[in-house]
């Protein structure tokens, strides 16, 4: 006869996973904050780049503390195909969001907020943005596609870490943003789906990110 403590997820007991939760949850709320008050912060303030820096490690040390109470890893294994579709993905949704922006400059209620948000890049140091877009997009694939991932039935995965991902996003208060943390969480949702691995949605992350970075300002 099983043991009725243990939980069908992993064979972790129940408790085990309800602290599990917990602790994903309260990683989720605390980098919302974290979240809202970087990208509230005016562009050339030195306290972005810590701001930004404290986002990731928020993510990562939660999530790293979720996975370790189940005994789990992050699964980085990844096929040549399954790298392919990533970097596809990665590059569409960035193509798409480029052709966007010839739109959103003629739309000042929706520019304006974009253009604060760019600011940061073109005020401060544009290696210190991009090293923080960077490393902010794998703490927030570690969690998503990662910890909070684990911890959800299958089926809703996807849903679930695309709704959390785009209300959390949301909070900055630029619209445009959070119509991409929908559509990339989408993707990456998808592909973590399809691969059974976390490095496509890094991948995926990451060329979207840089390039909406690097091309966005000059389109908006």
């Amino acid at each position: 006869m099983s043991d009725p403590r243990l939980s069908p997820y992993g064979g972790t007991t129940a408790a085990t996973r309800r602290r599990t939760i917990w602790v994903v949850v309260a990683t989720g709320v605390v980098a919302a904050a974290c979240l809202a008050w970087s990208l509230r912060i005016p562009a050339g303030d030195p306290w972005f780049y810590p701001a930004t820096f404290m986002l990731a490690a928020v993510y990562i040390i939660g999530s790293s503390a979720a996975l370790r109470m189940t005994g789990e890893r992050l699964p980085w294994a990844v096929t040549p195909r399954g790298l392919r579709d990533a970097v596809l993905g990665g590059l569409g949704l960035a193509a798409l969001f480029v052709a966007g922006g010839f739109m959103v400059r003629f739309l000042p209620p929706l520019a304006g907020p974009v253009h604060e948000l760019l600011d940061h890049a073109r005020v401060g140091g544009l290696a210190m943005v991009a090293l923080t877009t960077a490393v902010n997009g794998v703490a927030e694939e570690a969690y998503y596609r990662g910890a909070l991932w684990r911890v959800l039935p299958r089926g809703r995965r996807i849903l679930v870490t695309t709704v959390a991902y785009t209300l959390v996003t949301s909070l900055a208060g630029i619209p445009l943003l959070a119509l991409a943390a929908a559509a990339l969480g989408a993707l990456v949702g998808w592909l973590r789906e399809r691969t059974r691995s976390l490095l496509p949605c890094v991948v995926a992350h990451l060329i979207w990110s840089l390039t909406m970075l690097f091309v966005l300002p000059s389109v908006v």
